[in-house]
């Protein structure tokens, strides 16, 4: 296999449902086509009773930090190599020295922080069966429009768990970013950019508003 396609570092920020998607799905699909990739999965948090049901985690990982967690699961592997980070993202140090950059998180501030990078990233997103998907690839305008201040939401509607109402967008925006990853590993077209809901289908973008650029004399 040519070296090139060997060894890229990839990072993931936020191992919930769509970031134990992500890796649920692309560690298996690595090992069967035998391509090497060394993955750092970031997040801060641990397993949580509440977070069963739509993020990949066991009973037993209940009380353990998520990254250690989902690492472990995947440990025994040929191909793969992951790693813990055991942090949330404050800073653009935290981002430097990797290829691939997935954000799977639901704050502003970490998102513009992976938006800002000069190599390839995918910002992974959704809101009960709905999900969004914006990439490097994107028009600059359409993502810091897409991305507004706003307080930390998690990808269930609210008052959904308690009520029994669990739905599935995150399995779909996870399933992207997994797409996304390997394709840009093995140097092929990977997807740009979605928008929709498992329920009405896919959505249209809005229309990007031009960012005025003030000129002074």
């Amino acid at each position: 296999m040519d070296e090139e396609l060997l060894q890229k570092s990839v990072l993931i920020v936020g191992t919930g449902g769509i970031g134990t998607t992500v890796v649920d799905l692309l560690v298996p699909a690595l090992e069967r086509i035998e391509l090497s990739a060394k993955i750092t999965l970031m997040d801060g948090d641990v397993v949580e009773a509440s977070n069963l049901g739509h993020q990949n985690y066991s009973t037993f990982d209940i009380g353990k930090m998520k990254v250690d967690a989902l690492a472990k699961k995947w440990q025994q592997n040929r191909f793969v190599e992951l790693v813990s980070r055991k942090e949330n993202l404050r800073t653009g140090g935290q981002l430097e020295g990797y290829d691939l950059v997935v954000v799977c998180v639901d704050r502003p501030e970490p998102r513009r922080l992976v938006h800002a990078l000069d190599v390839p990233w995918i910002d992974l997103r959704c809101s009960g069966d709905g999900w969004m998907v914006l990439s490097s690839d994107s028009d600059s305008n359409l993502v810091r429009q897409l991305t507004p201040d706003h307080e930390p939401m998690s990808c269930q509607i609210e008052g959904a768990l308690d009520a029994g109402n669990l739905e599935f967008g995150f399995s779909v925006s996870g399933t992207f970013g997994a797409q996304w990853v390997l394709q840009q590993l093995r140097q092929n077209r990977a997807p740009t950019e979605s928008i929709g809901s498992l329920t009405y289908g896919a959505f249209e973008f809005p229309d990007v508003k031009e960012t005025q650029v003030e000129v002074t004399a």
